[in-house]
């Protein structure tokens, strides 16, 4: 399923408008907890639901974890986001800035389910709010810092709060390693010319 032409430009531009606004660094880390408070959607820990039974929060910390990761509850215009915290935390970044995601680009709210039970799901939104978190995380403008930093994975993994697997894609879609490489290629002719 492709995106739609242009999205991944938009992604970038948002990126870069919301550290923009949180007085950040255009390539340094955005906390997805700090972006909701920004944008005023409250995020709710999955163990701090009130009347929430007690079976189902066991099960979704336990053995169902995989099951629930978060998830967008929309009243007319007001979103609150309710997140799965027993994940690990890069996991709990990736899983709220995905439900951010959704609500940045405006994704129709949907009930979880289907008449028949099973998972309500739209292949196409899903990978969008998926690539703008993404994005949103590790934009561009990172990933480039990342390679010409020579960050190590650990380390660019700690500072951005993301999984490698997240990271590992991210440098990859954006082809930062050959931006960088391209970059220095130019420094280095600019050099000589001098």
């Amino acid at each position: 399923m492709r995106l739609r032409w242009g999205f991944k430009t938009e992604a970038e531009e948002y990126a870069e408008e919301f550290r923009a606004e949180l007085d950040l660094e255009i390539d340094g880390p955005l906390c997805p907890f700090r972006l909701a408070s920004h944008l005023e959607v409250p995020v709710v820990l999955l163990s701090q639901l009130e009347n929430f039974p007690r079976k189902c929060l066991e099960y979704f910390q336990n053995g169902g974890q995989s099951e629930f990761s978060a998830t967008t509850v929309n009243d007319g215009s007001y979103r609150l986001i309710v997140h799965n915290d027993s994940h690990h935390p890069y996991r709990q970044n990736s899983n709220v800035m995905h439900e951010i995601a959704h609500i940045v680009l405006g994704h129709p709210p949907r009930p979880p389910v289907t008449g028949d039970g099973c998972r309500h799901f739209d292949p196409l939104l899903e990978k969008e709010a998926n690539e703008l978190g993404f994005a949103l995380l590790v934009p561009k403008r990172a990933a480039l810092r990342i390679i010409e930093m020579q960050m190590g994975m650990e380390l660019a993994c700690a500072t951005y709060g993301v999984s490698s697997k997240l990271l590992r894609y991210r440098l990859s879609i954006t082809n930062a390693k050959g931006w960088a490489d391209n970059r220095r290629r130019k420094f280095h002719h600019a050099a000589e010319q001098a």
